[in-house]
């Protein structure tokens, strides 16, 4: 079978085969990866298919035939070996829940494209079309990947979405170089791959209830109930491989740890009789509901209410618009969408931050290229009164 960019195609089903391979790609400074996957009823997404690409020939991995992954592991980690992915943040994912690894070097072309001004979230279609003058069919996208047998077609398509990425990141490299912007990109998939990894960490857990809407409202004691909910969230989607809103949805968490804030007694029969926006919340899971919120029976200092995306002050906003001139400004400059620069969200937990320690602080993904280009202009915002 050939490929669109007529590559060989092989579908790899034998262990001891792929395991021979990772050896020998393992040596190569670069390989292109993709993965088709099915997440529509679970937590963790299931690979259906993984293709791996080299400059001579494509590779696809049948998952539901290999036995033994630790060949593939240590290829992840091989740290001369640059994994070429489009929009690397669900591979990653993939990858890490599956595998229990990440590539230790990735090289985003969905990113580096942004760098060049092709557009913050330019589809791997469409870059290829833009680049290569090729078009490619979607017409695979939806398919059942754990399916089998994989149609012609899947496989096709498959292949076409690994085959034209060597390509794609020689021009973009060469691109990026010329501009100066390849430690940007550099910097930028480090980060999305050192993120990756922290995604399973339980400690990550403890903050998951500072992405609920209104939680600012909550007083001490409510906020204490909604972290301690959230947490029991992500364990309980996890451990029974369910989406975390088919638990329970951001709206009940809120209305529960609200109501109980003010409630005079922690008891099932309370819990139970509360008002919520979807009652089988409570017939289902009521029971460990009152454990998680028995078990908070003092006041603590595990939140933090600084974190919170409350509503800003007229002096807030003033700085938080003048610093979204700034990166709009700048990002006409270096021709690069605002968003790959530094999107509202950022700008606004910078701001929060700032409000709760008194320092502009350039953390996460405004610790390195971006701060260079945006430090001292926000220094000048910041100053003001």
């Amino acid at each position: 079978m050939i490929s669109a960019s007529n590559t060989p195609l092989n579908l790899i089903q034998d262990t001891d085969r792929f395991s021979e391979l990772c050896e020998r790609w393992s040596s190569l400074p670069f390989i292109a990866i993709d993965t088709e996957f099915i997440r529509t009823n679970t937590f963790y997404p299931k690979i259906g298919l993984l293709q791996i690409a080299d400059h001579s020939e494509c590779y696809l991995i049948d998952p539901l035939h290999i036995q033994d992954w630790s060949c593939f592991a240590d290829l992840l980690a091989e740290p001369k070996c640059t994994f070429v992915i489009h929009s690397c943040g669900e591979d990653l994912n993939l990858l890490n829940t599956s595998i229990g690894n990440v590539p230790h070097c990735v090289f985003d072309t969905q990113i580096a494209a942004a760098f060049l001004g092709m557009g913050y979230s330019l589809s791997y279609q469409s870059l290829v079309a833009k680049l290569l003058n090729t078009d490619l069919s979607k017409d695979e996208t939806r398919s059942n990947w754990l399916n089998r047998p994989l149609s012609k077609a899947q496989l096709l398509y498959a292949a076409n979405d690994v085959c034209y990425l060597l390509q794609l990141q020689t021009m973009l490299y060469e691109k990026l170089a010329t501009m100066g912007k390849l430690s940007w990109l550099k910097s930028e998939c480090k980060f999305l791959v050192d993120s990756a990894g922290e995604v399973e960490n339980t400690l990550n857990w403890q903050c998951a209830y500072t992405n609920i809407s209104n939680a600012w409202k909550l007083d001490n004691k409510g906020l204490q109930y909604l972290q301690a909910l959230c947490y029991w969230r992500e364990d309980t989607a996890r451990k029974r491989d369910k989406p975390r809103n088919w638990i329970a949805k951001d709206a009940d968490l809120f209305s529960i740890a609200q109501q109980m804030a003010v409630s005079s007694e922690c008891s099932l029969e309370v819990i139970n009789s509360l008002r919520l926006f979807d009652k089988r919340l409570l017939n289902k899971y009521g029971g460990q509901i009152f454990k998680v919120l028995e078990m908070q029976t003092e006041i603590s200092d595990n939140t933090d209410s600084h974190l919170l995306a409350r509503p800003l002050n007229v002096s807030m906003r003033a700085k938080l618009k003048a610093c979204q001139q700034v990166v709009e400004t700048q990002s006409q400059k270096l021709g690069i969408a605002p968003e790959l620069l530094a999107r509202k969200k950022i700008l606004q937990n910078q701001l929060l931050m700032y409000k709760k320690t008194g320092e502009l602080l350039w953390e996460g993904e405004l610790a390195t290229w971006r701060r260079e280009i945006l430090e001292s202009e926000f220094i000048g915002i910041y100053s003001e009164a």
